[in-house]
């Protein structure tokens, strides 16, 4: 034991090094907030939000609830050129019913979900008949869209797609009453 001596010095410890501030994930989307970096129109449109997205709803769901009366109560010179199928009843009264709904606030998700399935059986019953591209060139027309209608179709999906990812916002019935959105 006699060249095992311990140094009775105690060597310090190295000072704490400063801890590196974590890196967070900023969102691409900040609704709401109306960041400065955003430029005018990003703070606008970020800091209204809720209102704008509330317009959007309610305007896609007027014209969706236009789209299923047509069907439903064979008005606007419905049915255009085509045989009636008992699918487009049932598309209409969805329509109907999921417009409102989307309108409201109330299962936006499920209902959202309901006019996409509407639409794209629309679009590949339908539609695509006529072509897969809804704008084609018609040697008589030129380039005809009033013949094929898939635009519509197209449009109400991908409104409806947008709706169903984001739901009904902070302006909607079911969050209002159960302080979330259920579906």
């Amino acid at each position: 034991m006699a060249g095992t001596r311990k140094s009775a010095k105690i060597d310090p410890e190295p000072p704490p090094s400063p801890r590196p501030t974590p890196r967070i994930a900023r969102s691409v989307f900040r609704f709401g907030k109306g960041s400065p970096q955003d430029g005018y129109l990003g703070q606008f449109f970020g800091a209204h939000f809720s209102e704008l997205w509330l317009i959007f709803r309610v305007g896609f769901a007027i014209m969706t609830v236009m789209h299923g009366i047509q069907k439903v109560f064979l008005f606007w010179n419905f049915p255009a050129e085509q045989d009636l199928d008992p699918f487009v009843d049932i598309a209409g009264y969805v329509e109907l019913i999921a417009a409102v709904l989307i309108g409201v606030g109330l299962y936006t998700r499920m209902a959202a979900g309901a006019i996409m399935v509407v639409t794209a059986l629309a679009f590949f019953m339908i539609h695509l008949d006529r072509g897969l591209w809804p704008h084609y060139w018609d040697p008589v027309h030129g380039f005809d869209t009033l013949h094929h209608g898939g635009e519509v179709a197209i449009m109400h999906f991908l409104c409806a797609w947008a709706i169903g990812i984001l739901g009904s916002g902070k302006r909607g019935l079911e969050r209002r009453w159960t302080g979330k959105e259920l579906f």
